[in-house]
């Protein structure tokens, strides 16, 4: 599923092909004619995709055939993107889709008024990933963030609003956060609640500053030269007690942790 500008698309894909795709648009009765024809002449359908238009909340046309797809086909609709830059907020009603999904990617070149974001990722629950790749007003603020749904989550181009209290709260399998604020004590307390936790859930961290951090102090580890178990040739690893190895790689602007 694809929201931009110009609808809500359910795209119909066998393997690498994508086979059509069912677009939900709404249009007053004083619209350009234009979008009539399609409707009126050829039943909706043009070039393997089906276009339905409603002068109702689109959002009662996108439910209805959503869940006629996924009956008629025996599949759930799991990945959905949100062109944020095409989709002013007006068109709330298409962000119904978005509730229950797997995989949510929103991007966009800019800034999605404070507001509209907020309601946005408050009302929808990716079970695995959610990728958000917007820049955001250096003076944003989000604490009421919370990631716990999903065991993926990205933060791309700016994460500075994301805090460290809420850094420390989160309990993701991967977590990538470009643009933050993190600070070296930060990325050690990370560490360190890792390395003396039984949490087998957790493998990536991927953080890039937007301030070189201080120096990062490791001596309470045994640190060994890495493992190539993946590649980050000047790694460094450490060895829990229950045998789990981790692997931290250190750059002037980013770290990983693997």
């Amino acid at each position: 599923m694809r929201v931009n500008r110009e609808s809500t698309c359910v795209k119909l894909k066998s393997g690498k092909d994508i086979l059509g795709g069912w677009h939900f648009l709404n249009y007053e009765e004083d619209e350009d004619e234009q979008m009539k024809p399609i409707e009126m002449t050829i039943g909706g359908i043009l070039d393997d995709h089906i276009y339905s238009f409603t002068l109702h909340d689109v959002k009662i046309s996108v439910r209805a055939g959503s869940h006629y797809l996924m009956d008629l086909f025996k599949l759930e609709i799991y990945k959905a993107w949100l062109d944020a830059d095409q989709v002013p907020f007006a068109r709330s009603p298409y962000f119904y889709p978005f509730k229950n999904l797997k995989d949510i990617w929103i991007f966009g070149e800019k800034p999605m008024d404070p507001d509209d974001f907020k309601y946005l990722v408050e009302n929808i629950a990716p079970s695995y990933n959610l990728s958000i790749n917007l820049p955001f007003d250096p003076k944003f603020k989000f604490e009421t963030f919370k990631s716990y749904c999903s065991d993926y989550l990205a933060i791309g181009k700016r994460a500075h609003w994301i805090t460290s209290k809420m850094f420390h709260s989160f309990d993701n399998v991967h977590l990538q956060l470009f643009g933050c604020r993190m600070t070296a004590v930060d990325c050690q307390l990370f560490i360190s609640r890792w390395f003396h936790s039984n949490n087998t859930r957790f493998e990536t961290l991927m953080l890039k500053f937007i301030r070189v951090p201080d120096a990062y102090d490791f001596t309470e580890y045994e640190l060994t030269r890495f493992n190539h178990y993946i590649d980050c040739t000047d790694g460094l690893d450490i060895i829990r007690s229950d045998g789990l190895l981790a692997t931290i790689l250190i750059g002037p602007f980013w770290i990983i942790f693997h």
